[in-house]
């Protein structure tokens, strides 16, 4: 179970679904996450890709976010955020896709554009330098800059292991760490 930290639901537990790869962001670390968004929630469009149990969209939701789009191809985590979107009475401001997030780009219709982006792939993705670390960092600039202006993108690493360059696809980038994971995040311009 994952609990809702604040809004309309603070306290509201969801399932997290077993048996995925999923690894829920700790209480702490999406409270940070929400405070620094707090100014940008309200009535935003969110984007959570690799969603897991789409706990940072419910957060958003909770706190008056207008609409999510939740991404996620394993078939537990497409089913437990469904469940949970109904449970919540969020059924028609919810639309989950089980798909690779890798099609996200070339979906037609397209999506609505984001005020809020969340990317959260498995570690393993970022563990090592090499195509597959490439590849998914890739996905996340081109996801950033469909974010609407005065966005913000926000990807979840195993701790600040990004490269100058890499961070040099998008310029300031900012880094805040908790714990053994770290945070990133970049603003699009107004």
């Amino acid at each position: 179970m994952i609990r809702i930290t604040g809004g309309e639901h603070r306290g509201r537990q969801l399932q997290v679904p077993r048996g995925t790869p999923t690894r829920p962001m700790s209480a702490r670390a999406r409270e940070g996450v929400m405070n620094h968004l707090s100014g940008k929630i309200q009535d935003a469009t969110v984007w959570d890709i690799y969603a897991g149990s789409g706990i940072l969209g419910f957060e958003c939701l909770s706190r008056g976010a207008q609409s999510l789009v939740a991404v996620d191809k394993n078939e537990k985590s497409f089913k437990a955020i469904r469940e949970a979107a109904a449970t919540l009475g969020w059924r028609k401001r919810v639309q989950v896709l089980r798909v690779d997030a890798h099609r996200i780009p070339m979906l037609e219709p397209p999506l609505p554009h984001p005020d809020l982006l969340f990317f959260d792939p498995p570690y393993s993705n970022f563990e090592e330098r090499g195509p597959v670390r490439t590849k998914v960092w890739g996905l996340f600039t081109v996801l950033a800059q469909k974010l609407n202006r005065g966005g913000c993108a926000v990807v979840h690493t195993p701790g600040p292991i990004l490269t100058e360059e890499e961070l040099g696809n998008l310029p300031g980038i900012e880094c805040r760490e908790y714990g053994s994971t770290a945070l990133w995040w970049w603003h699009k311009e107004l």
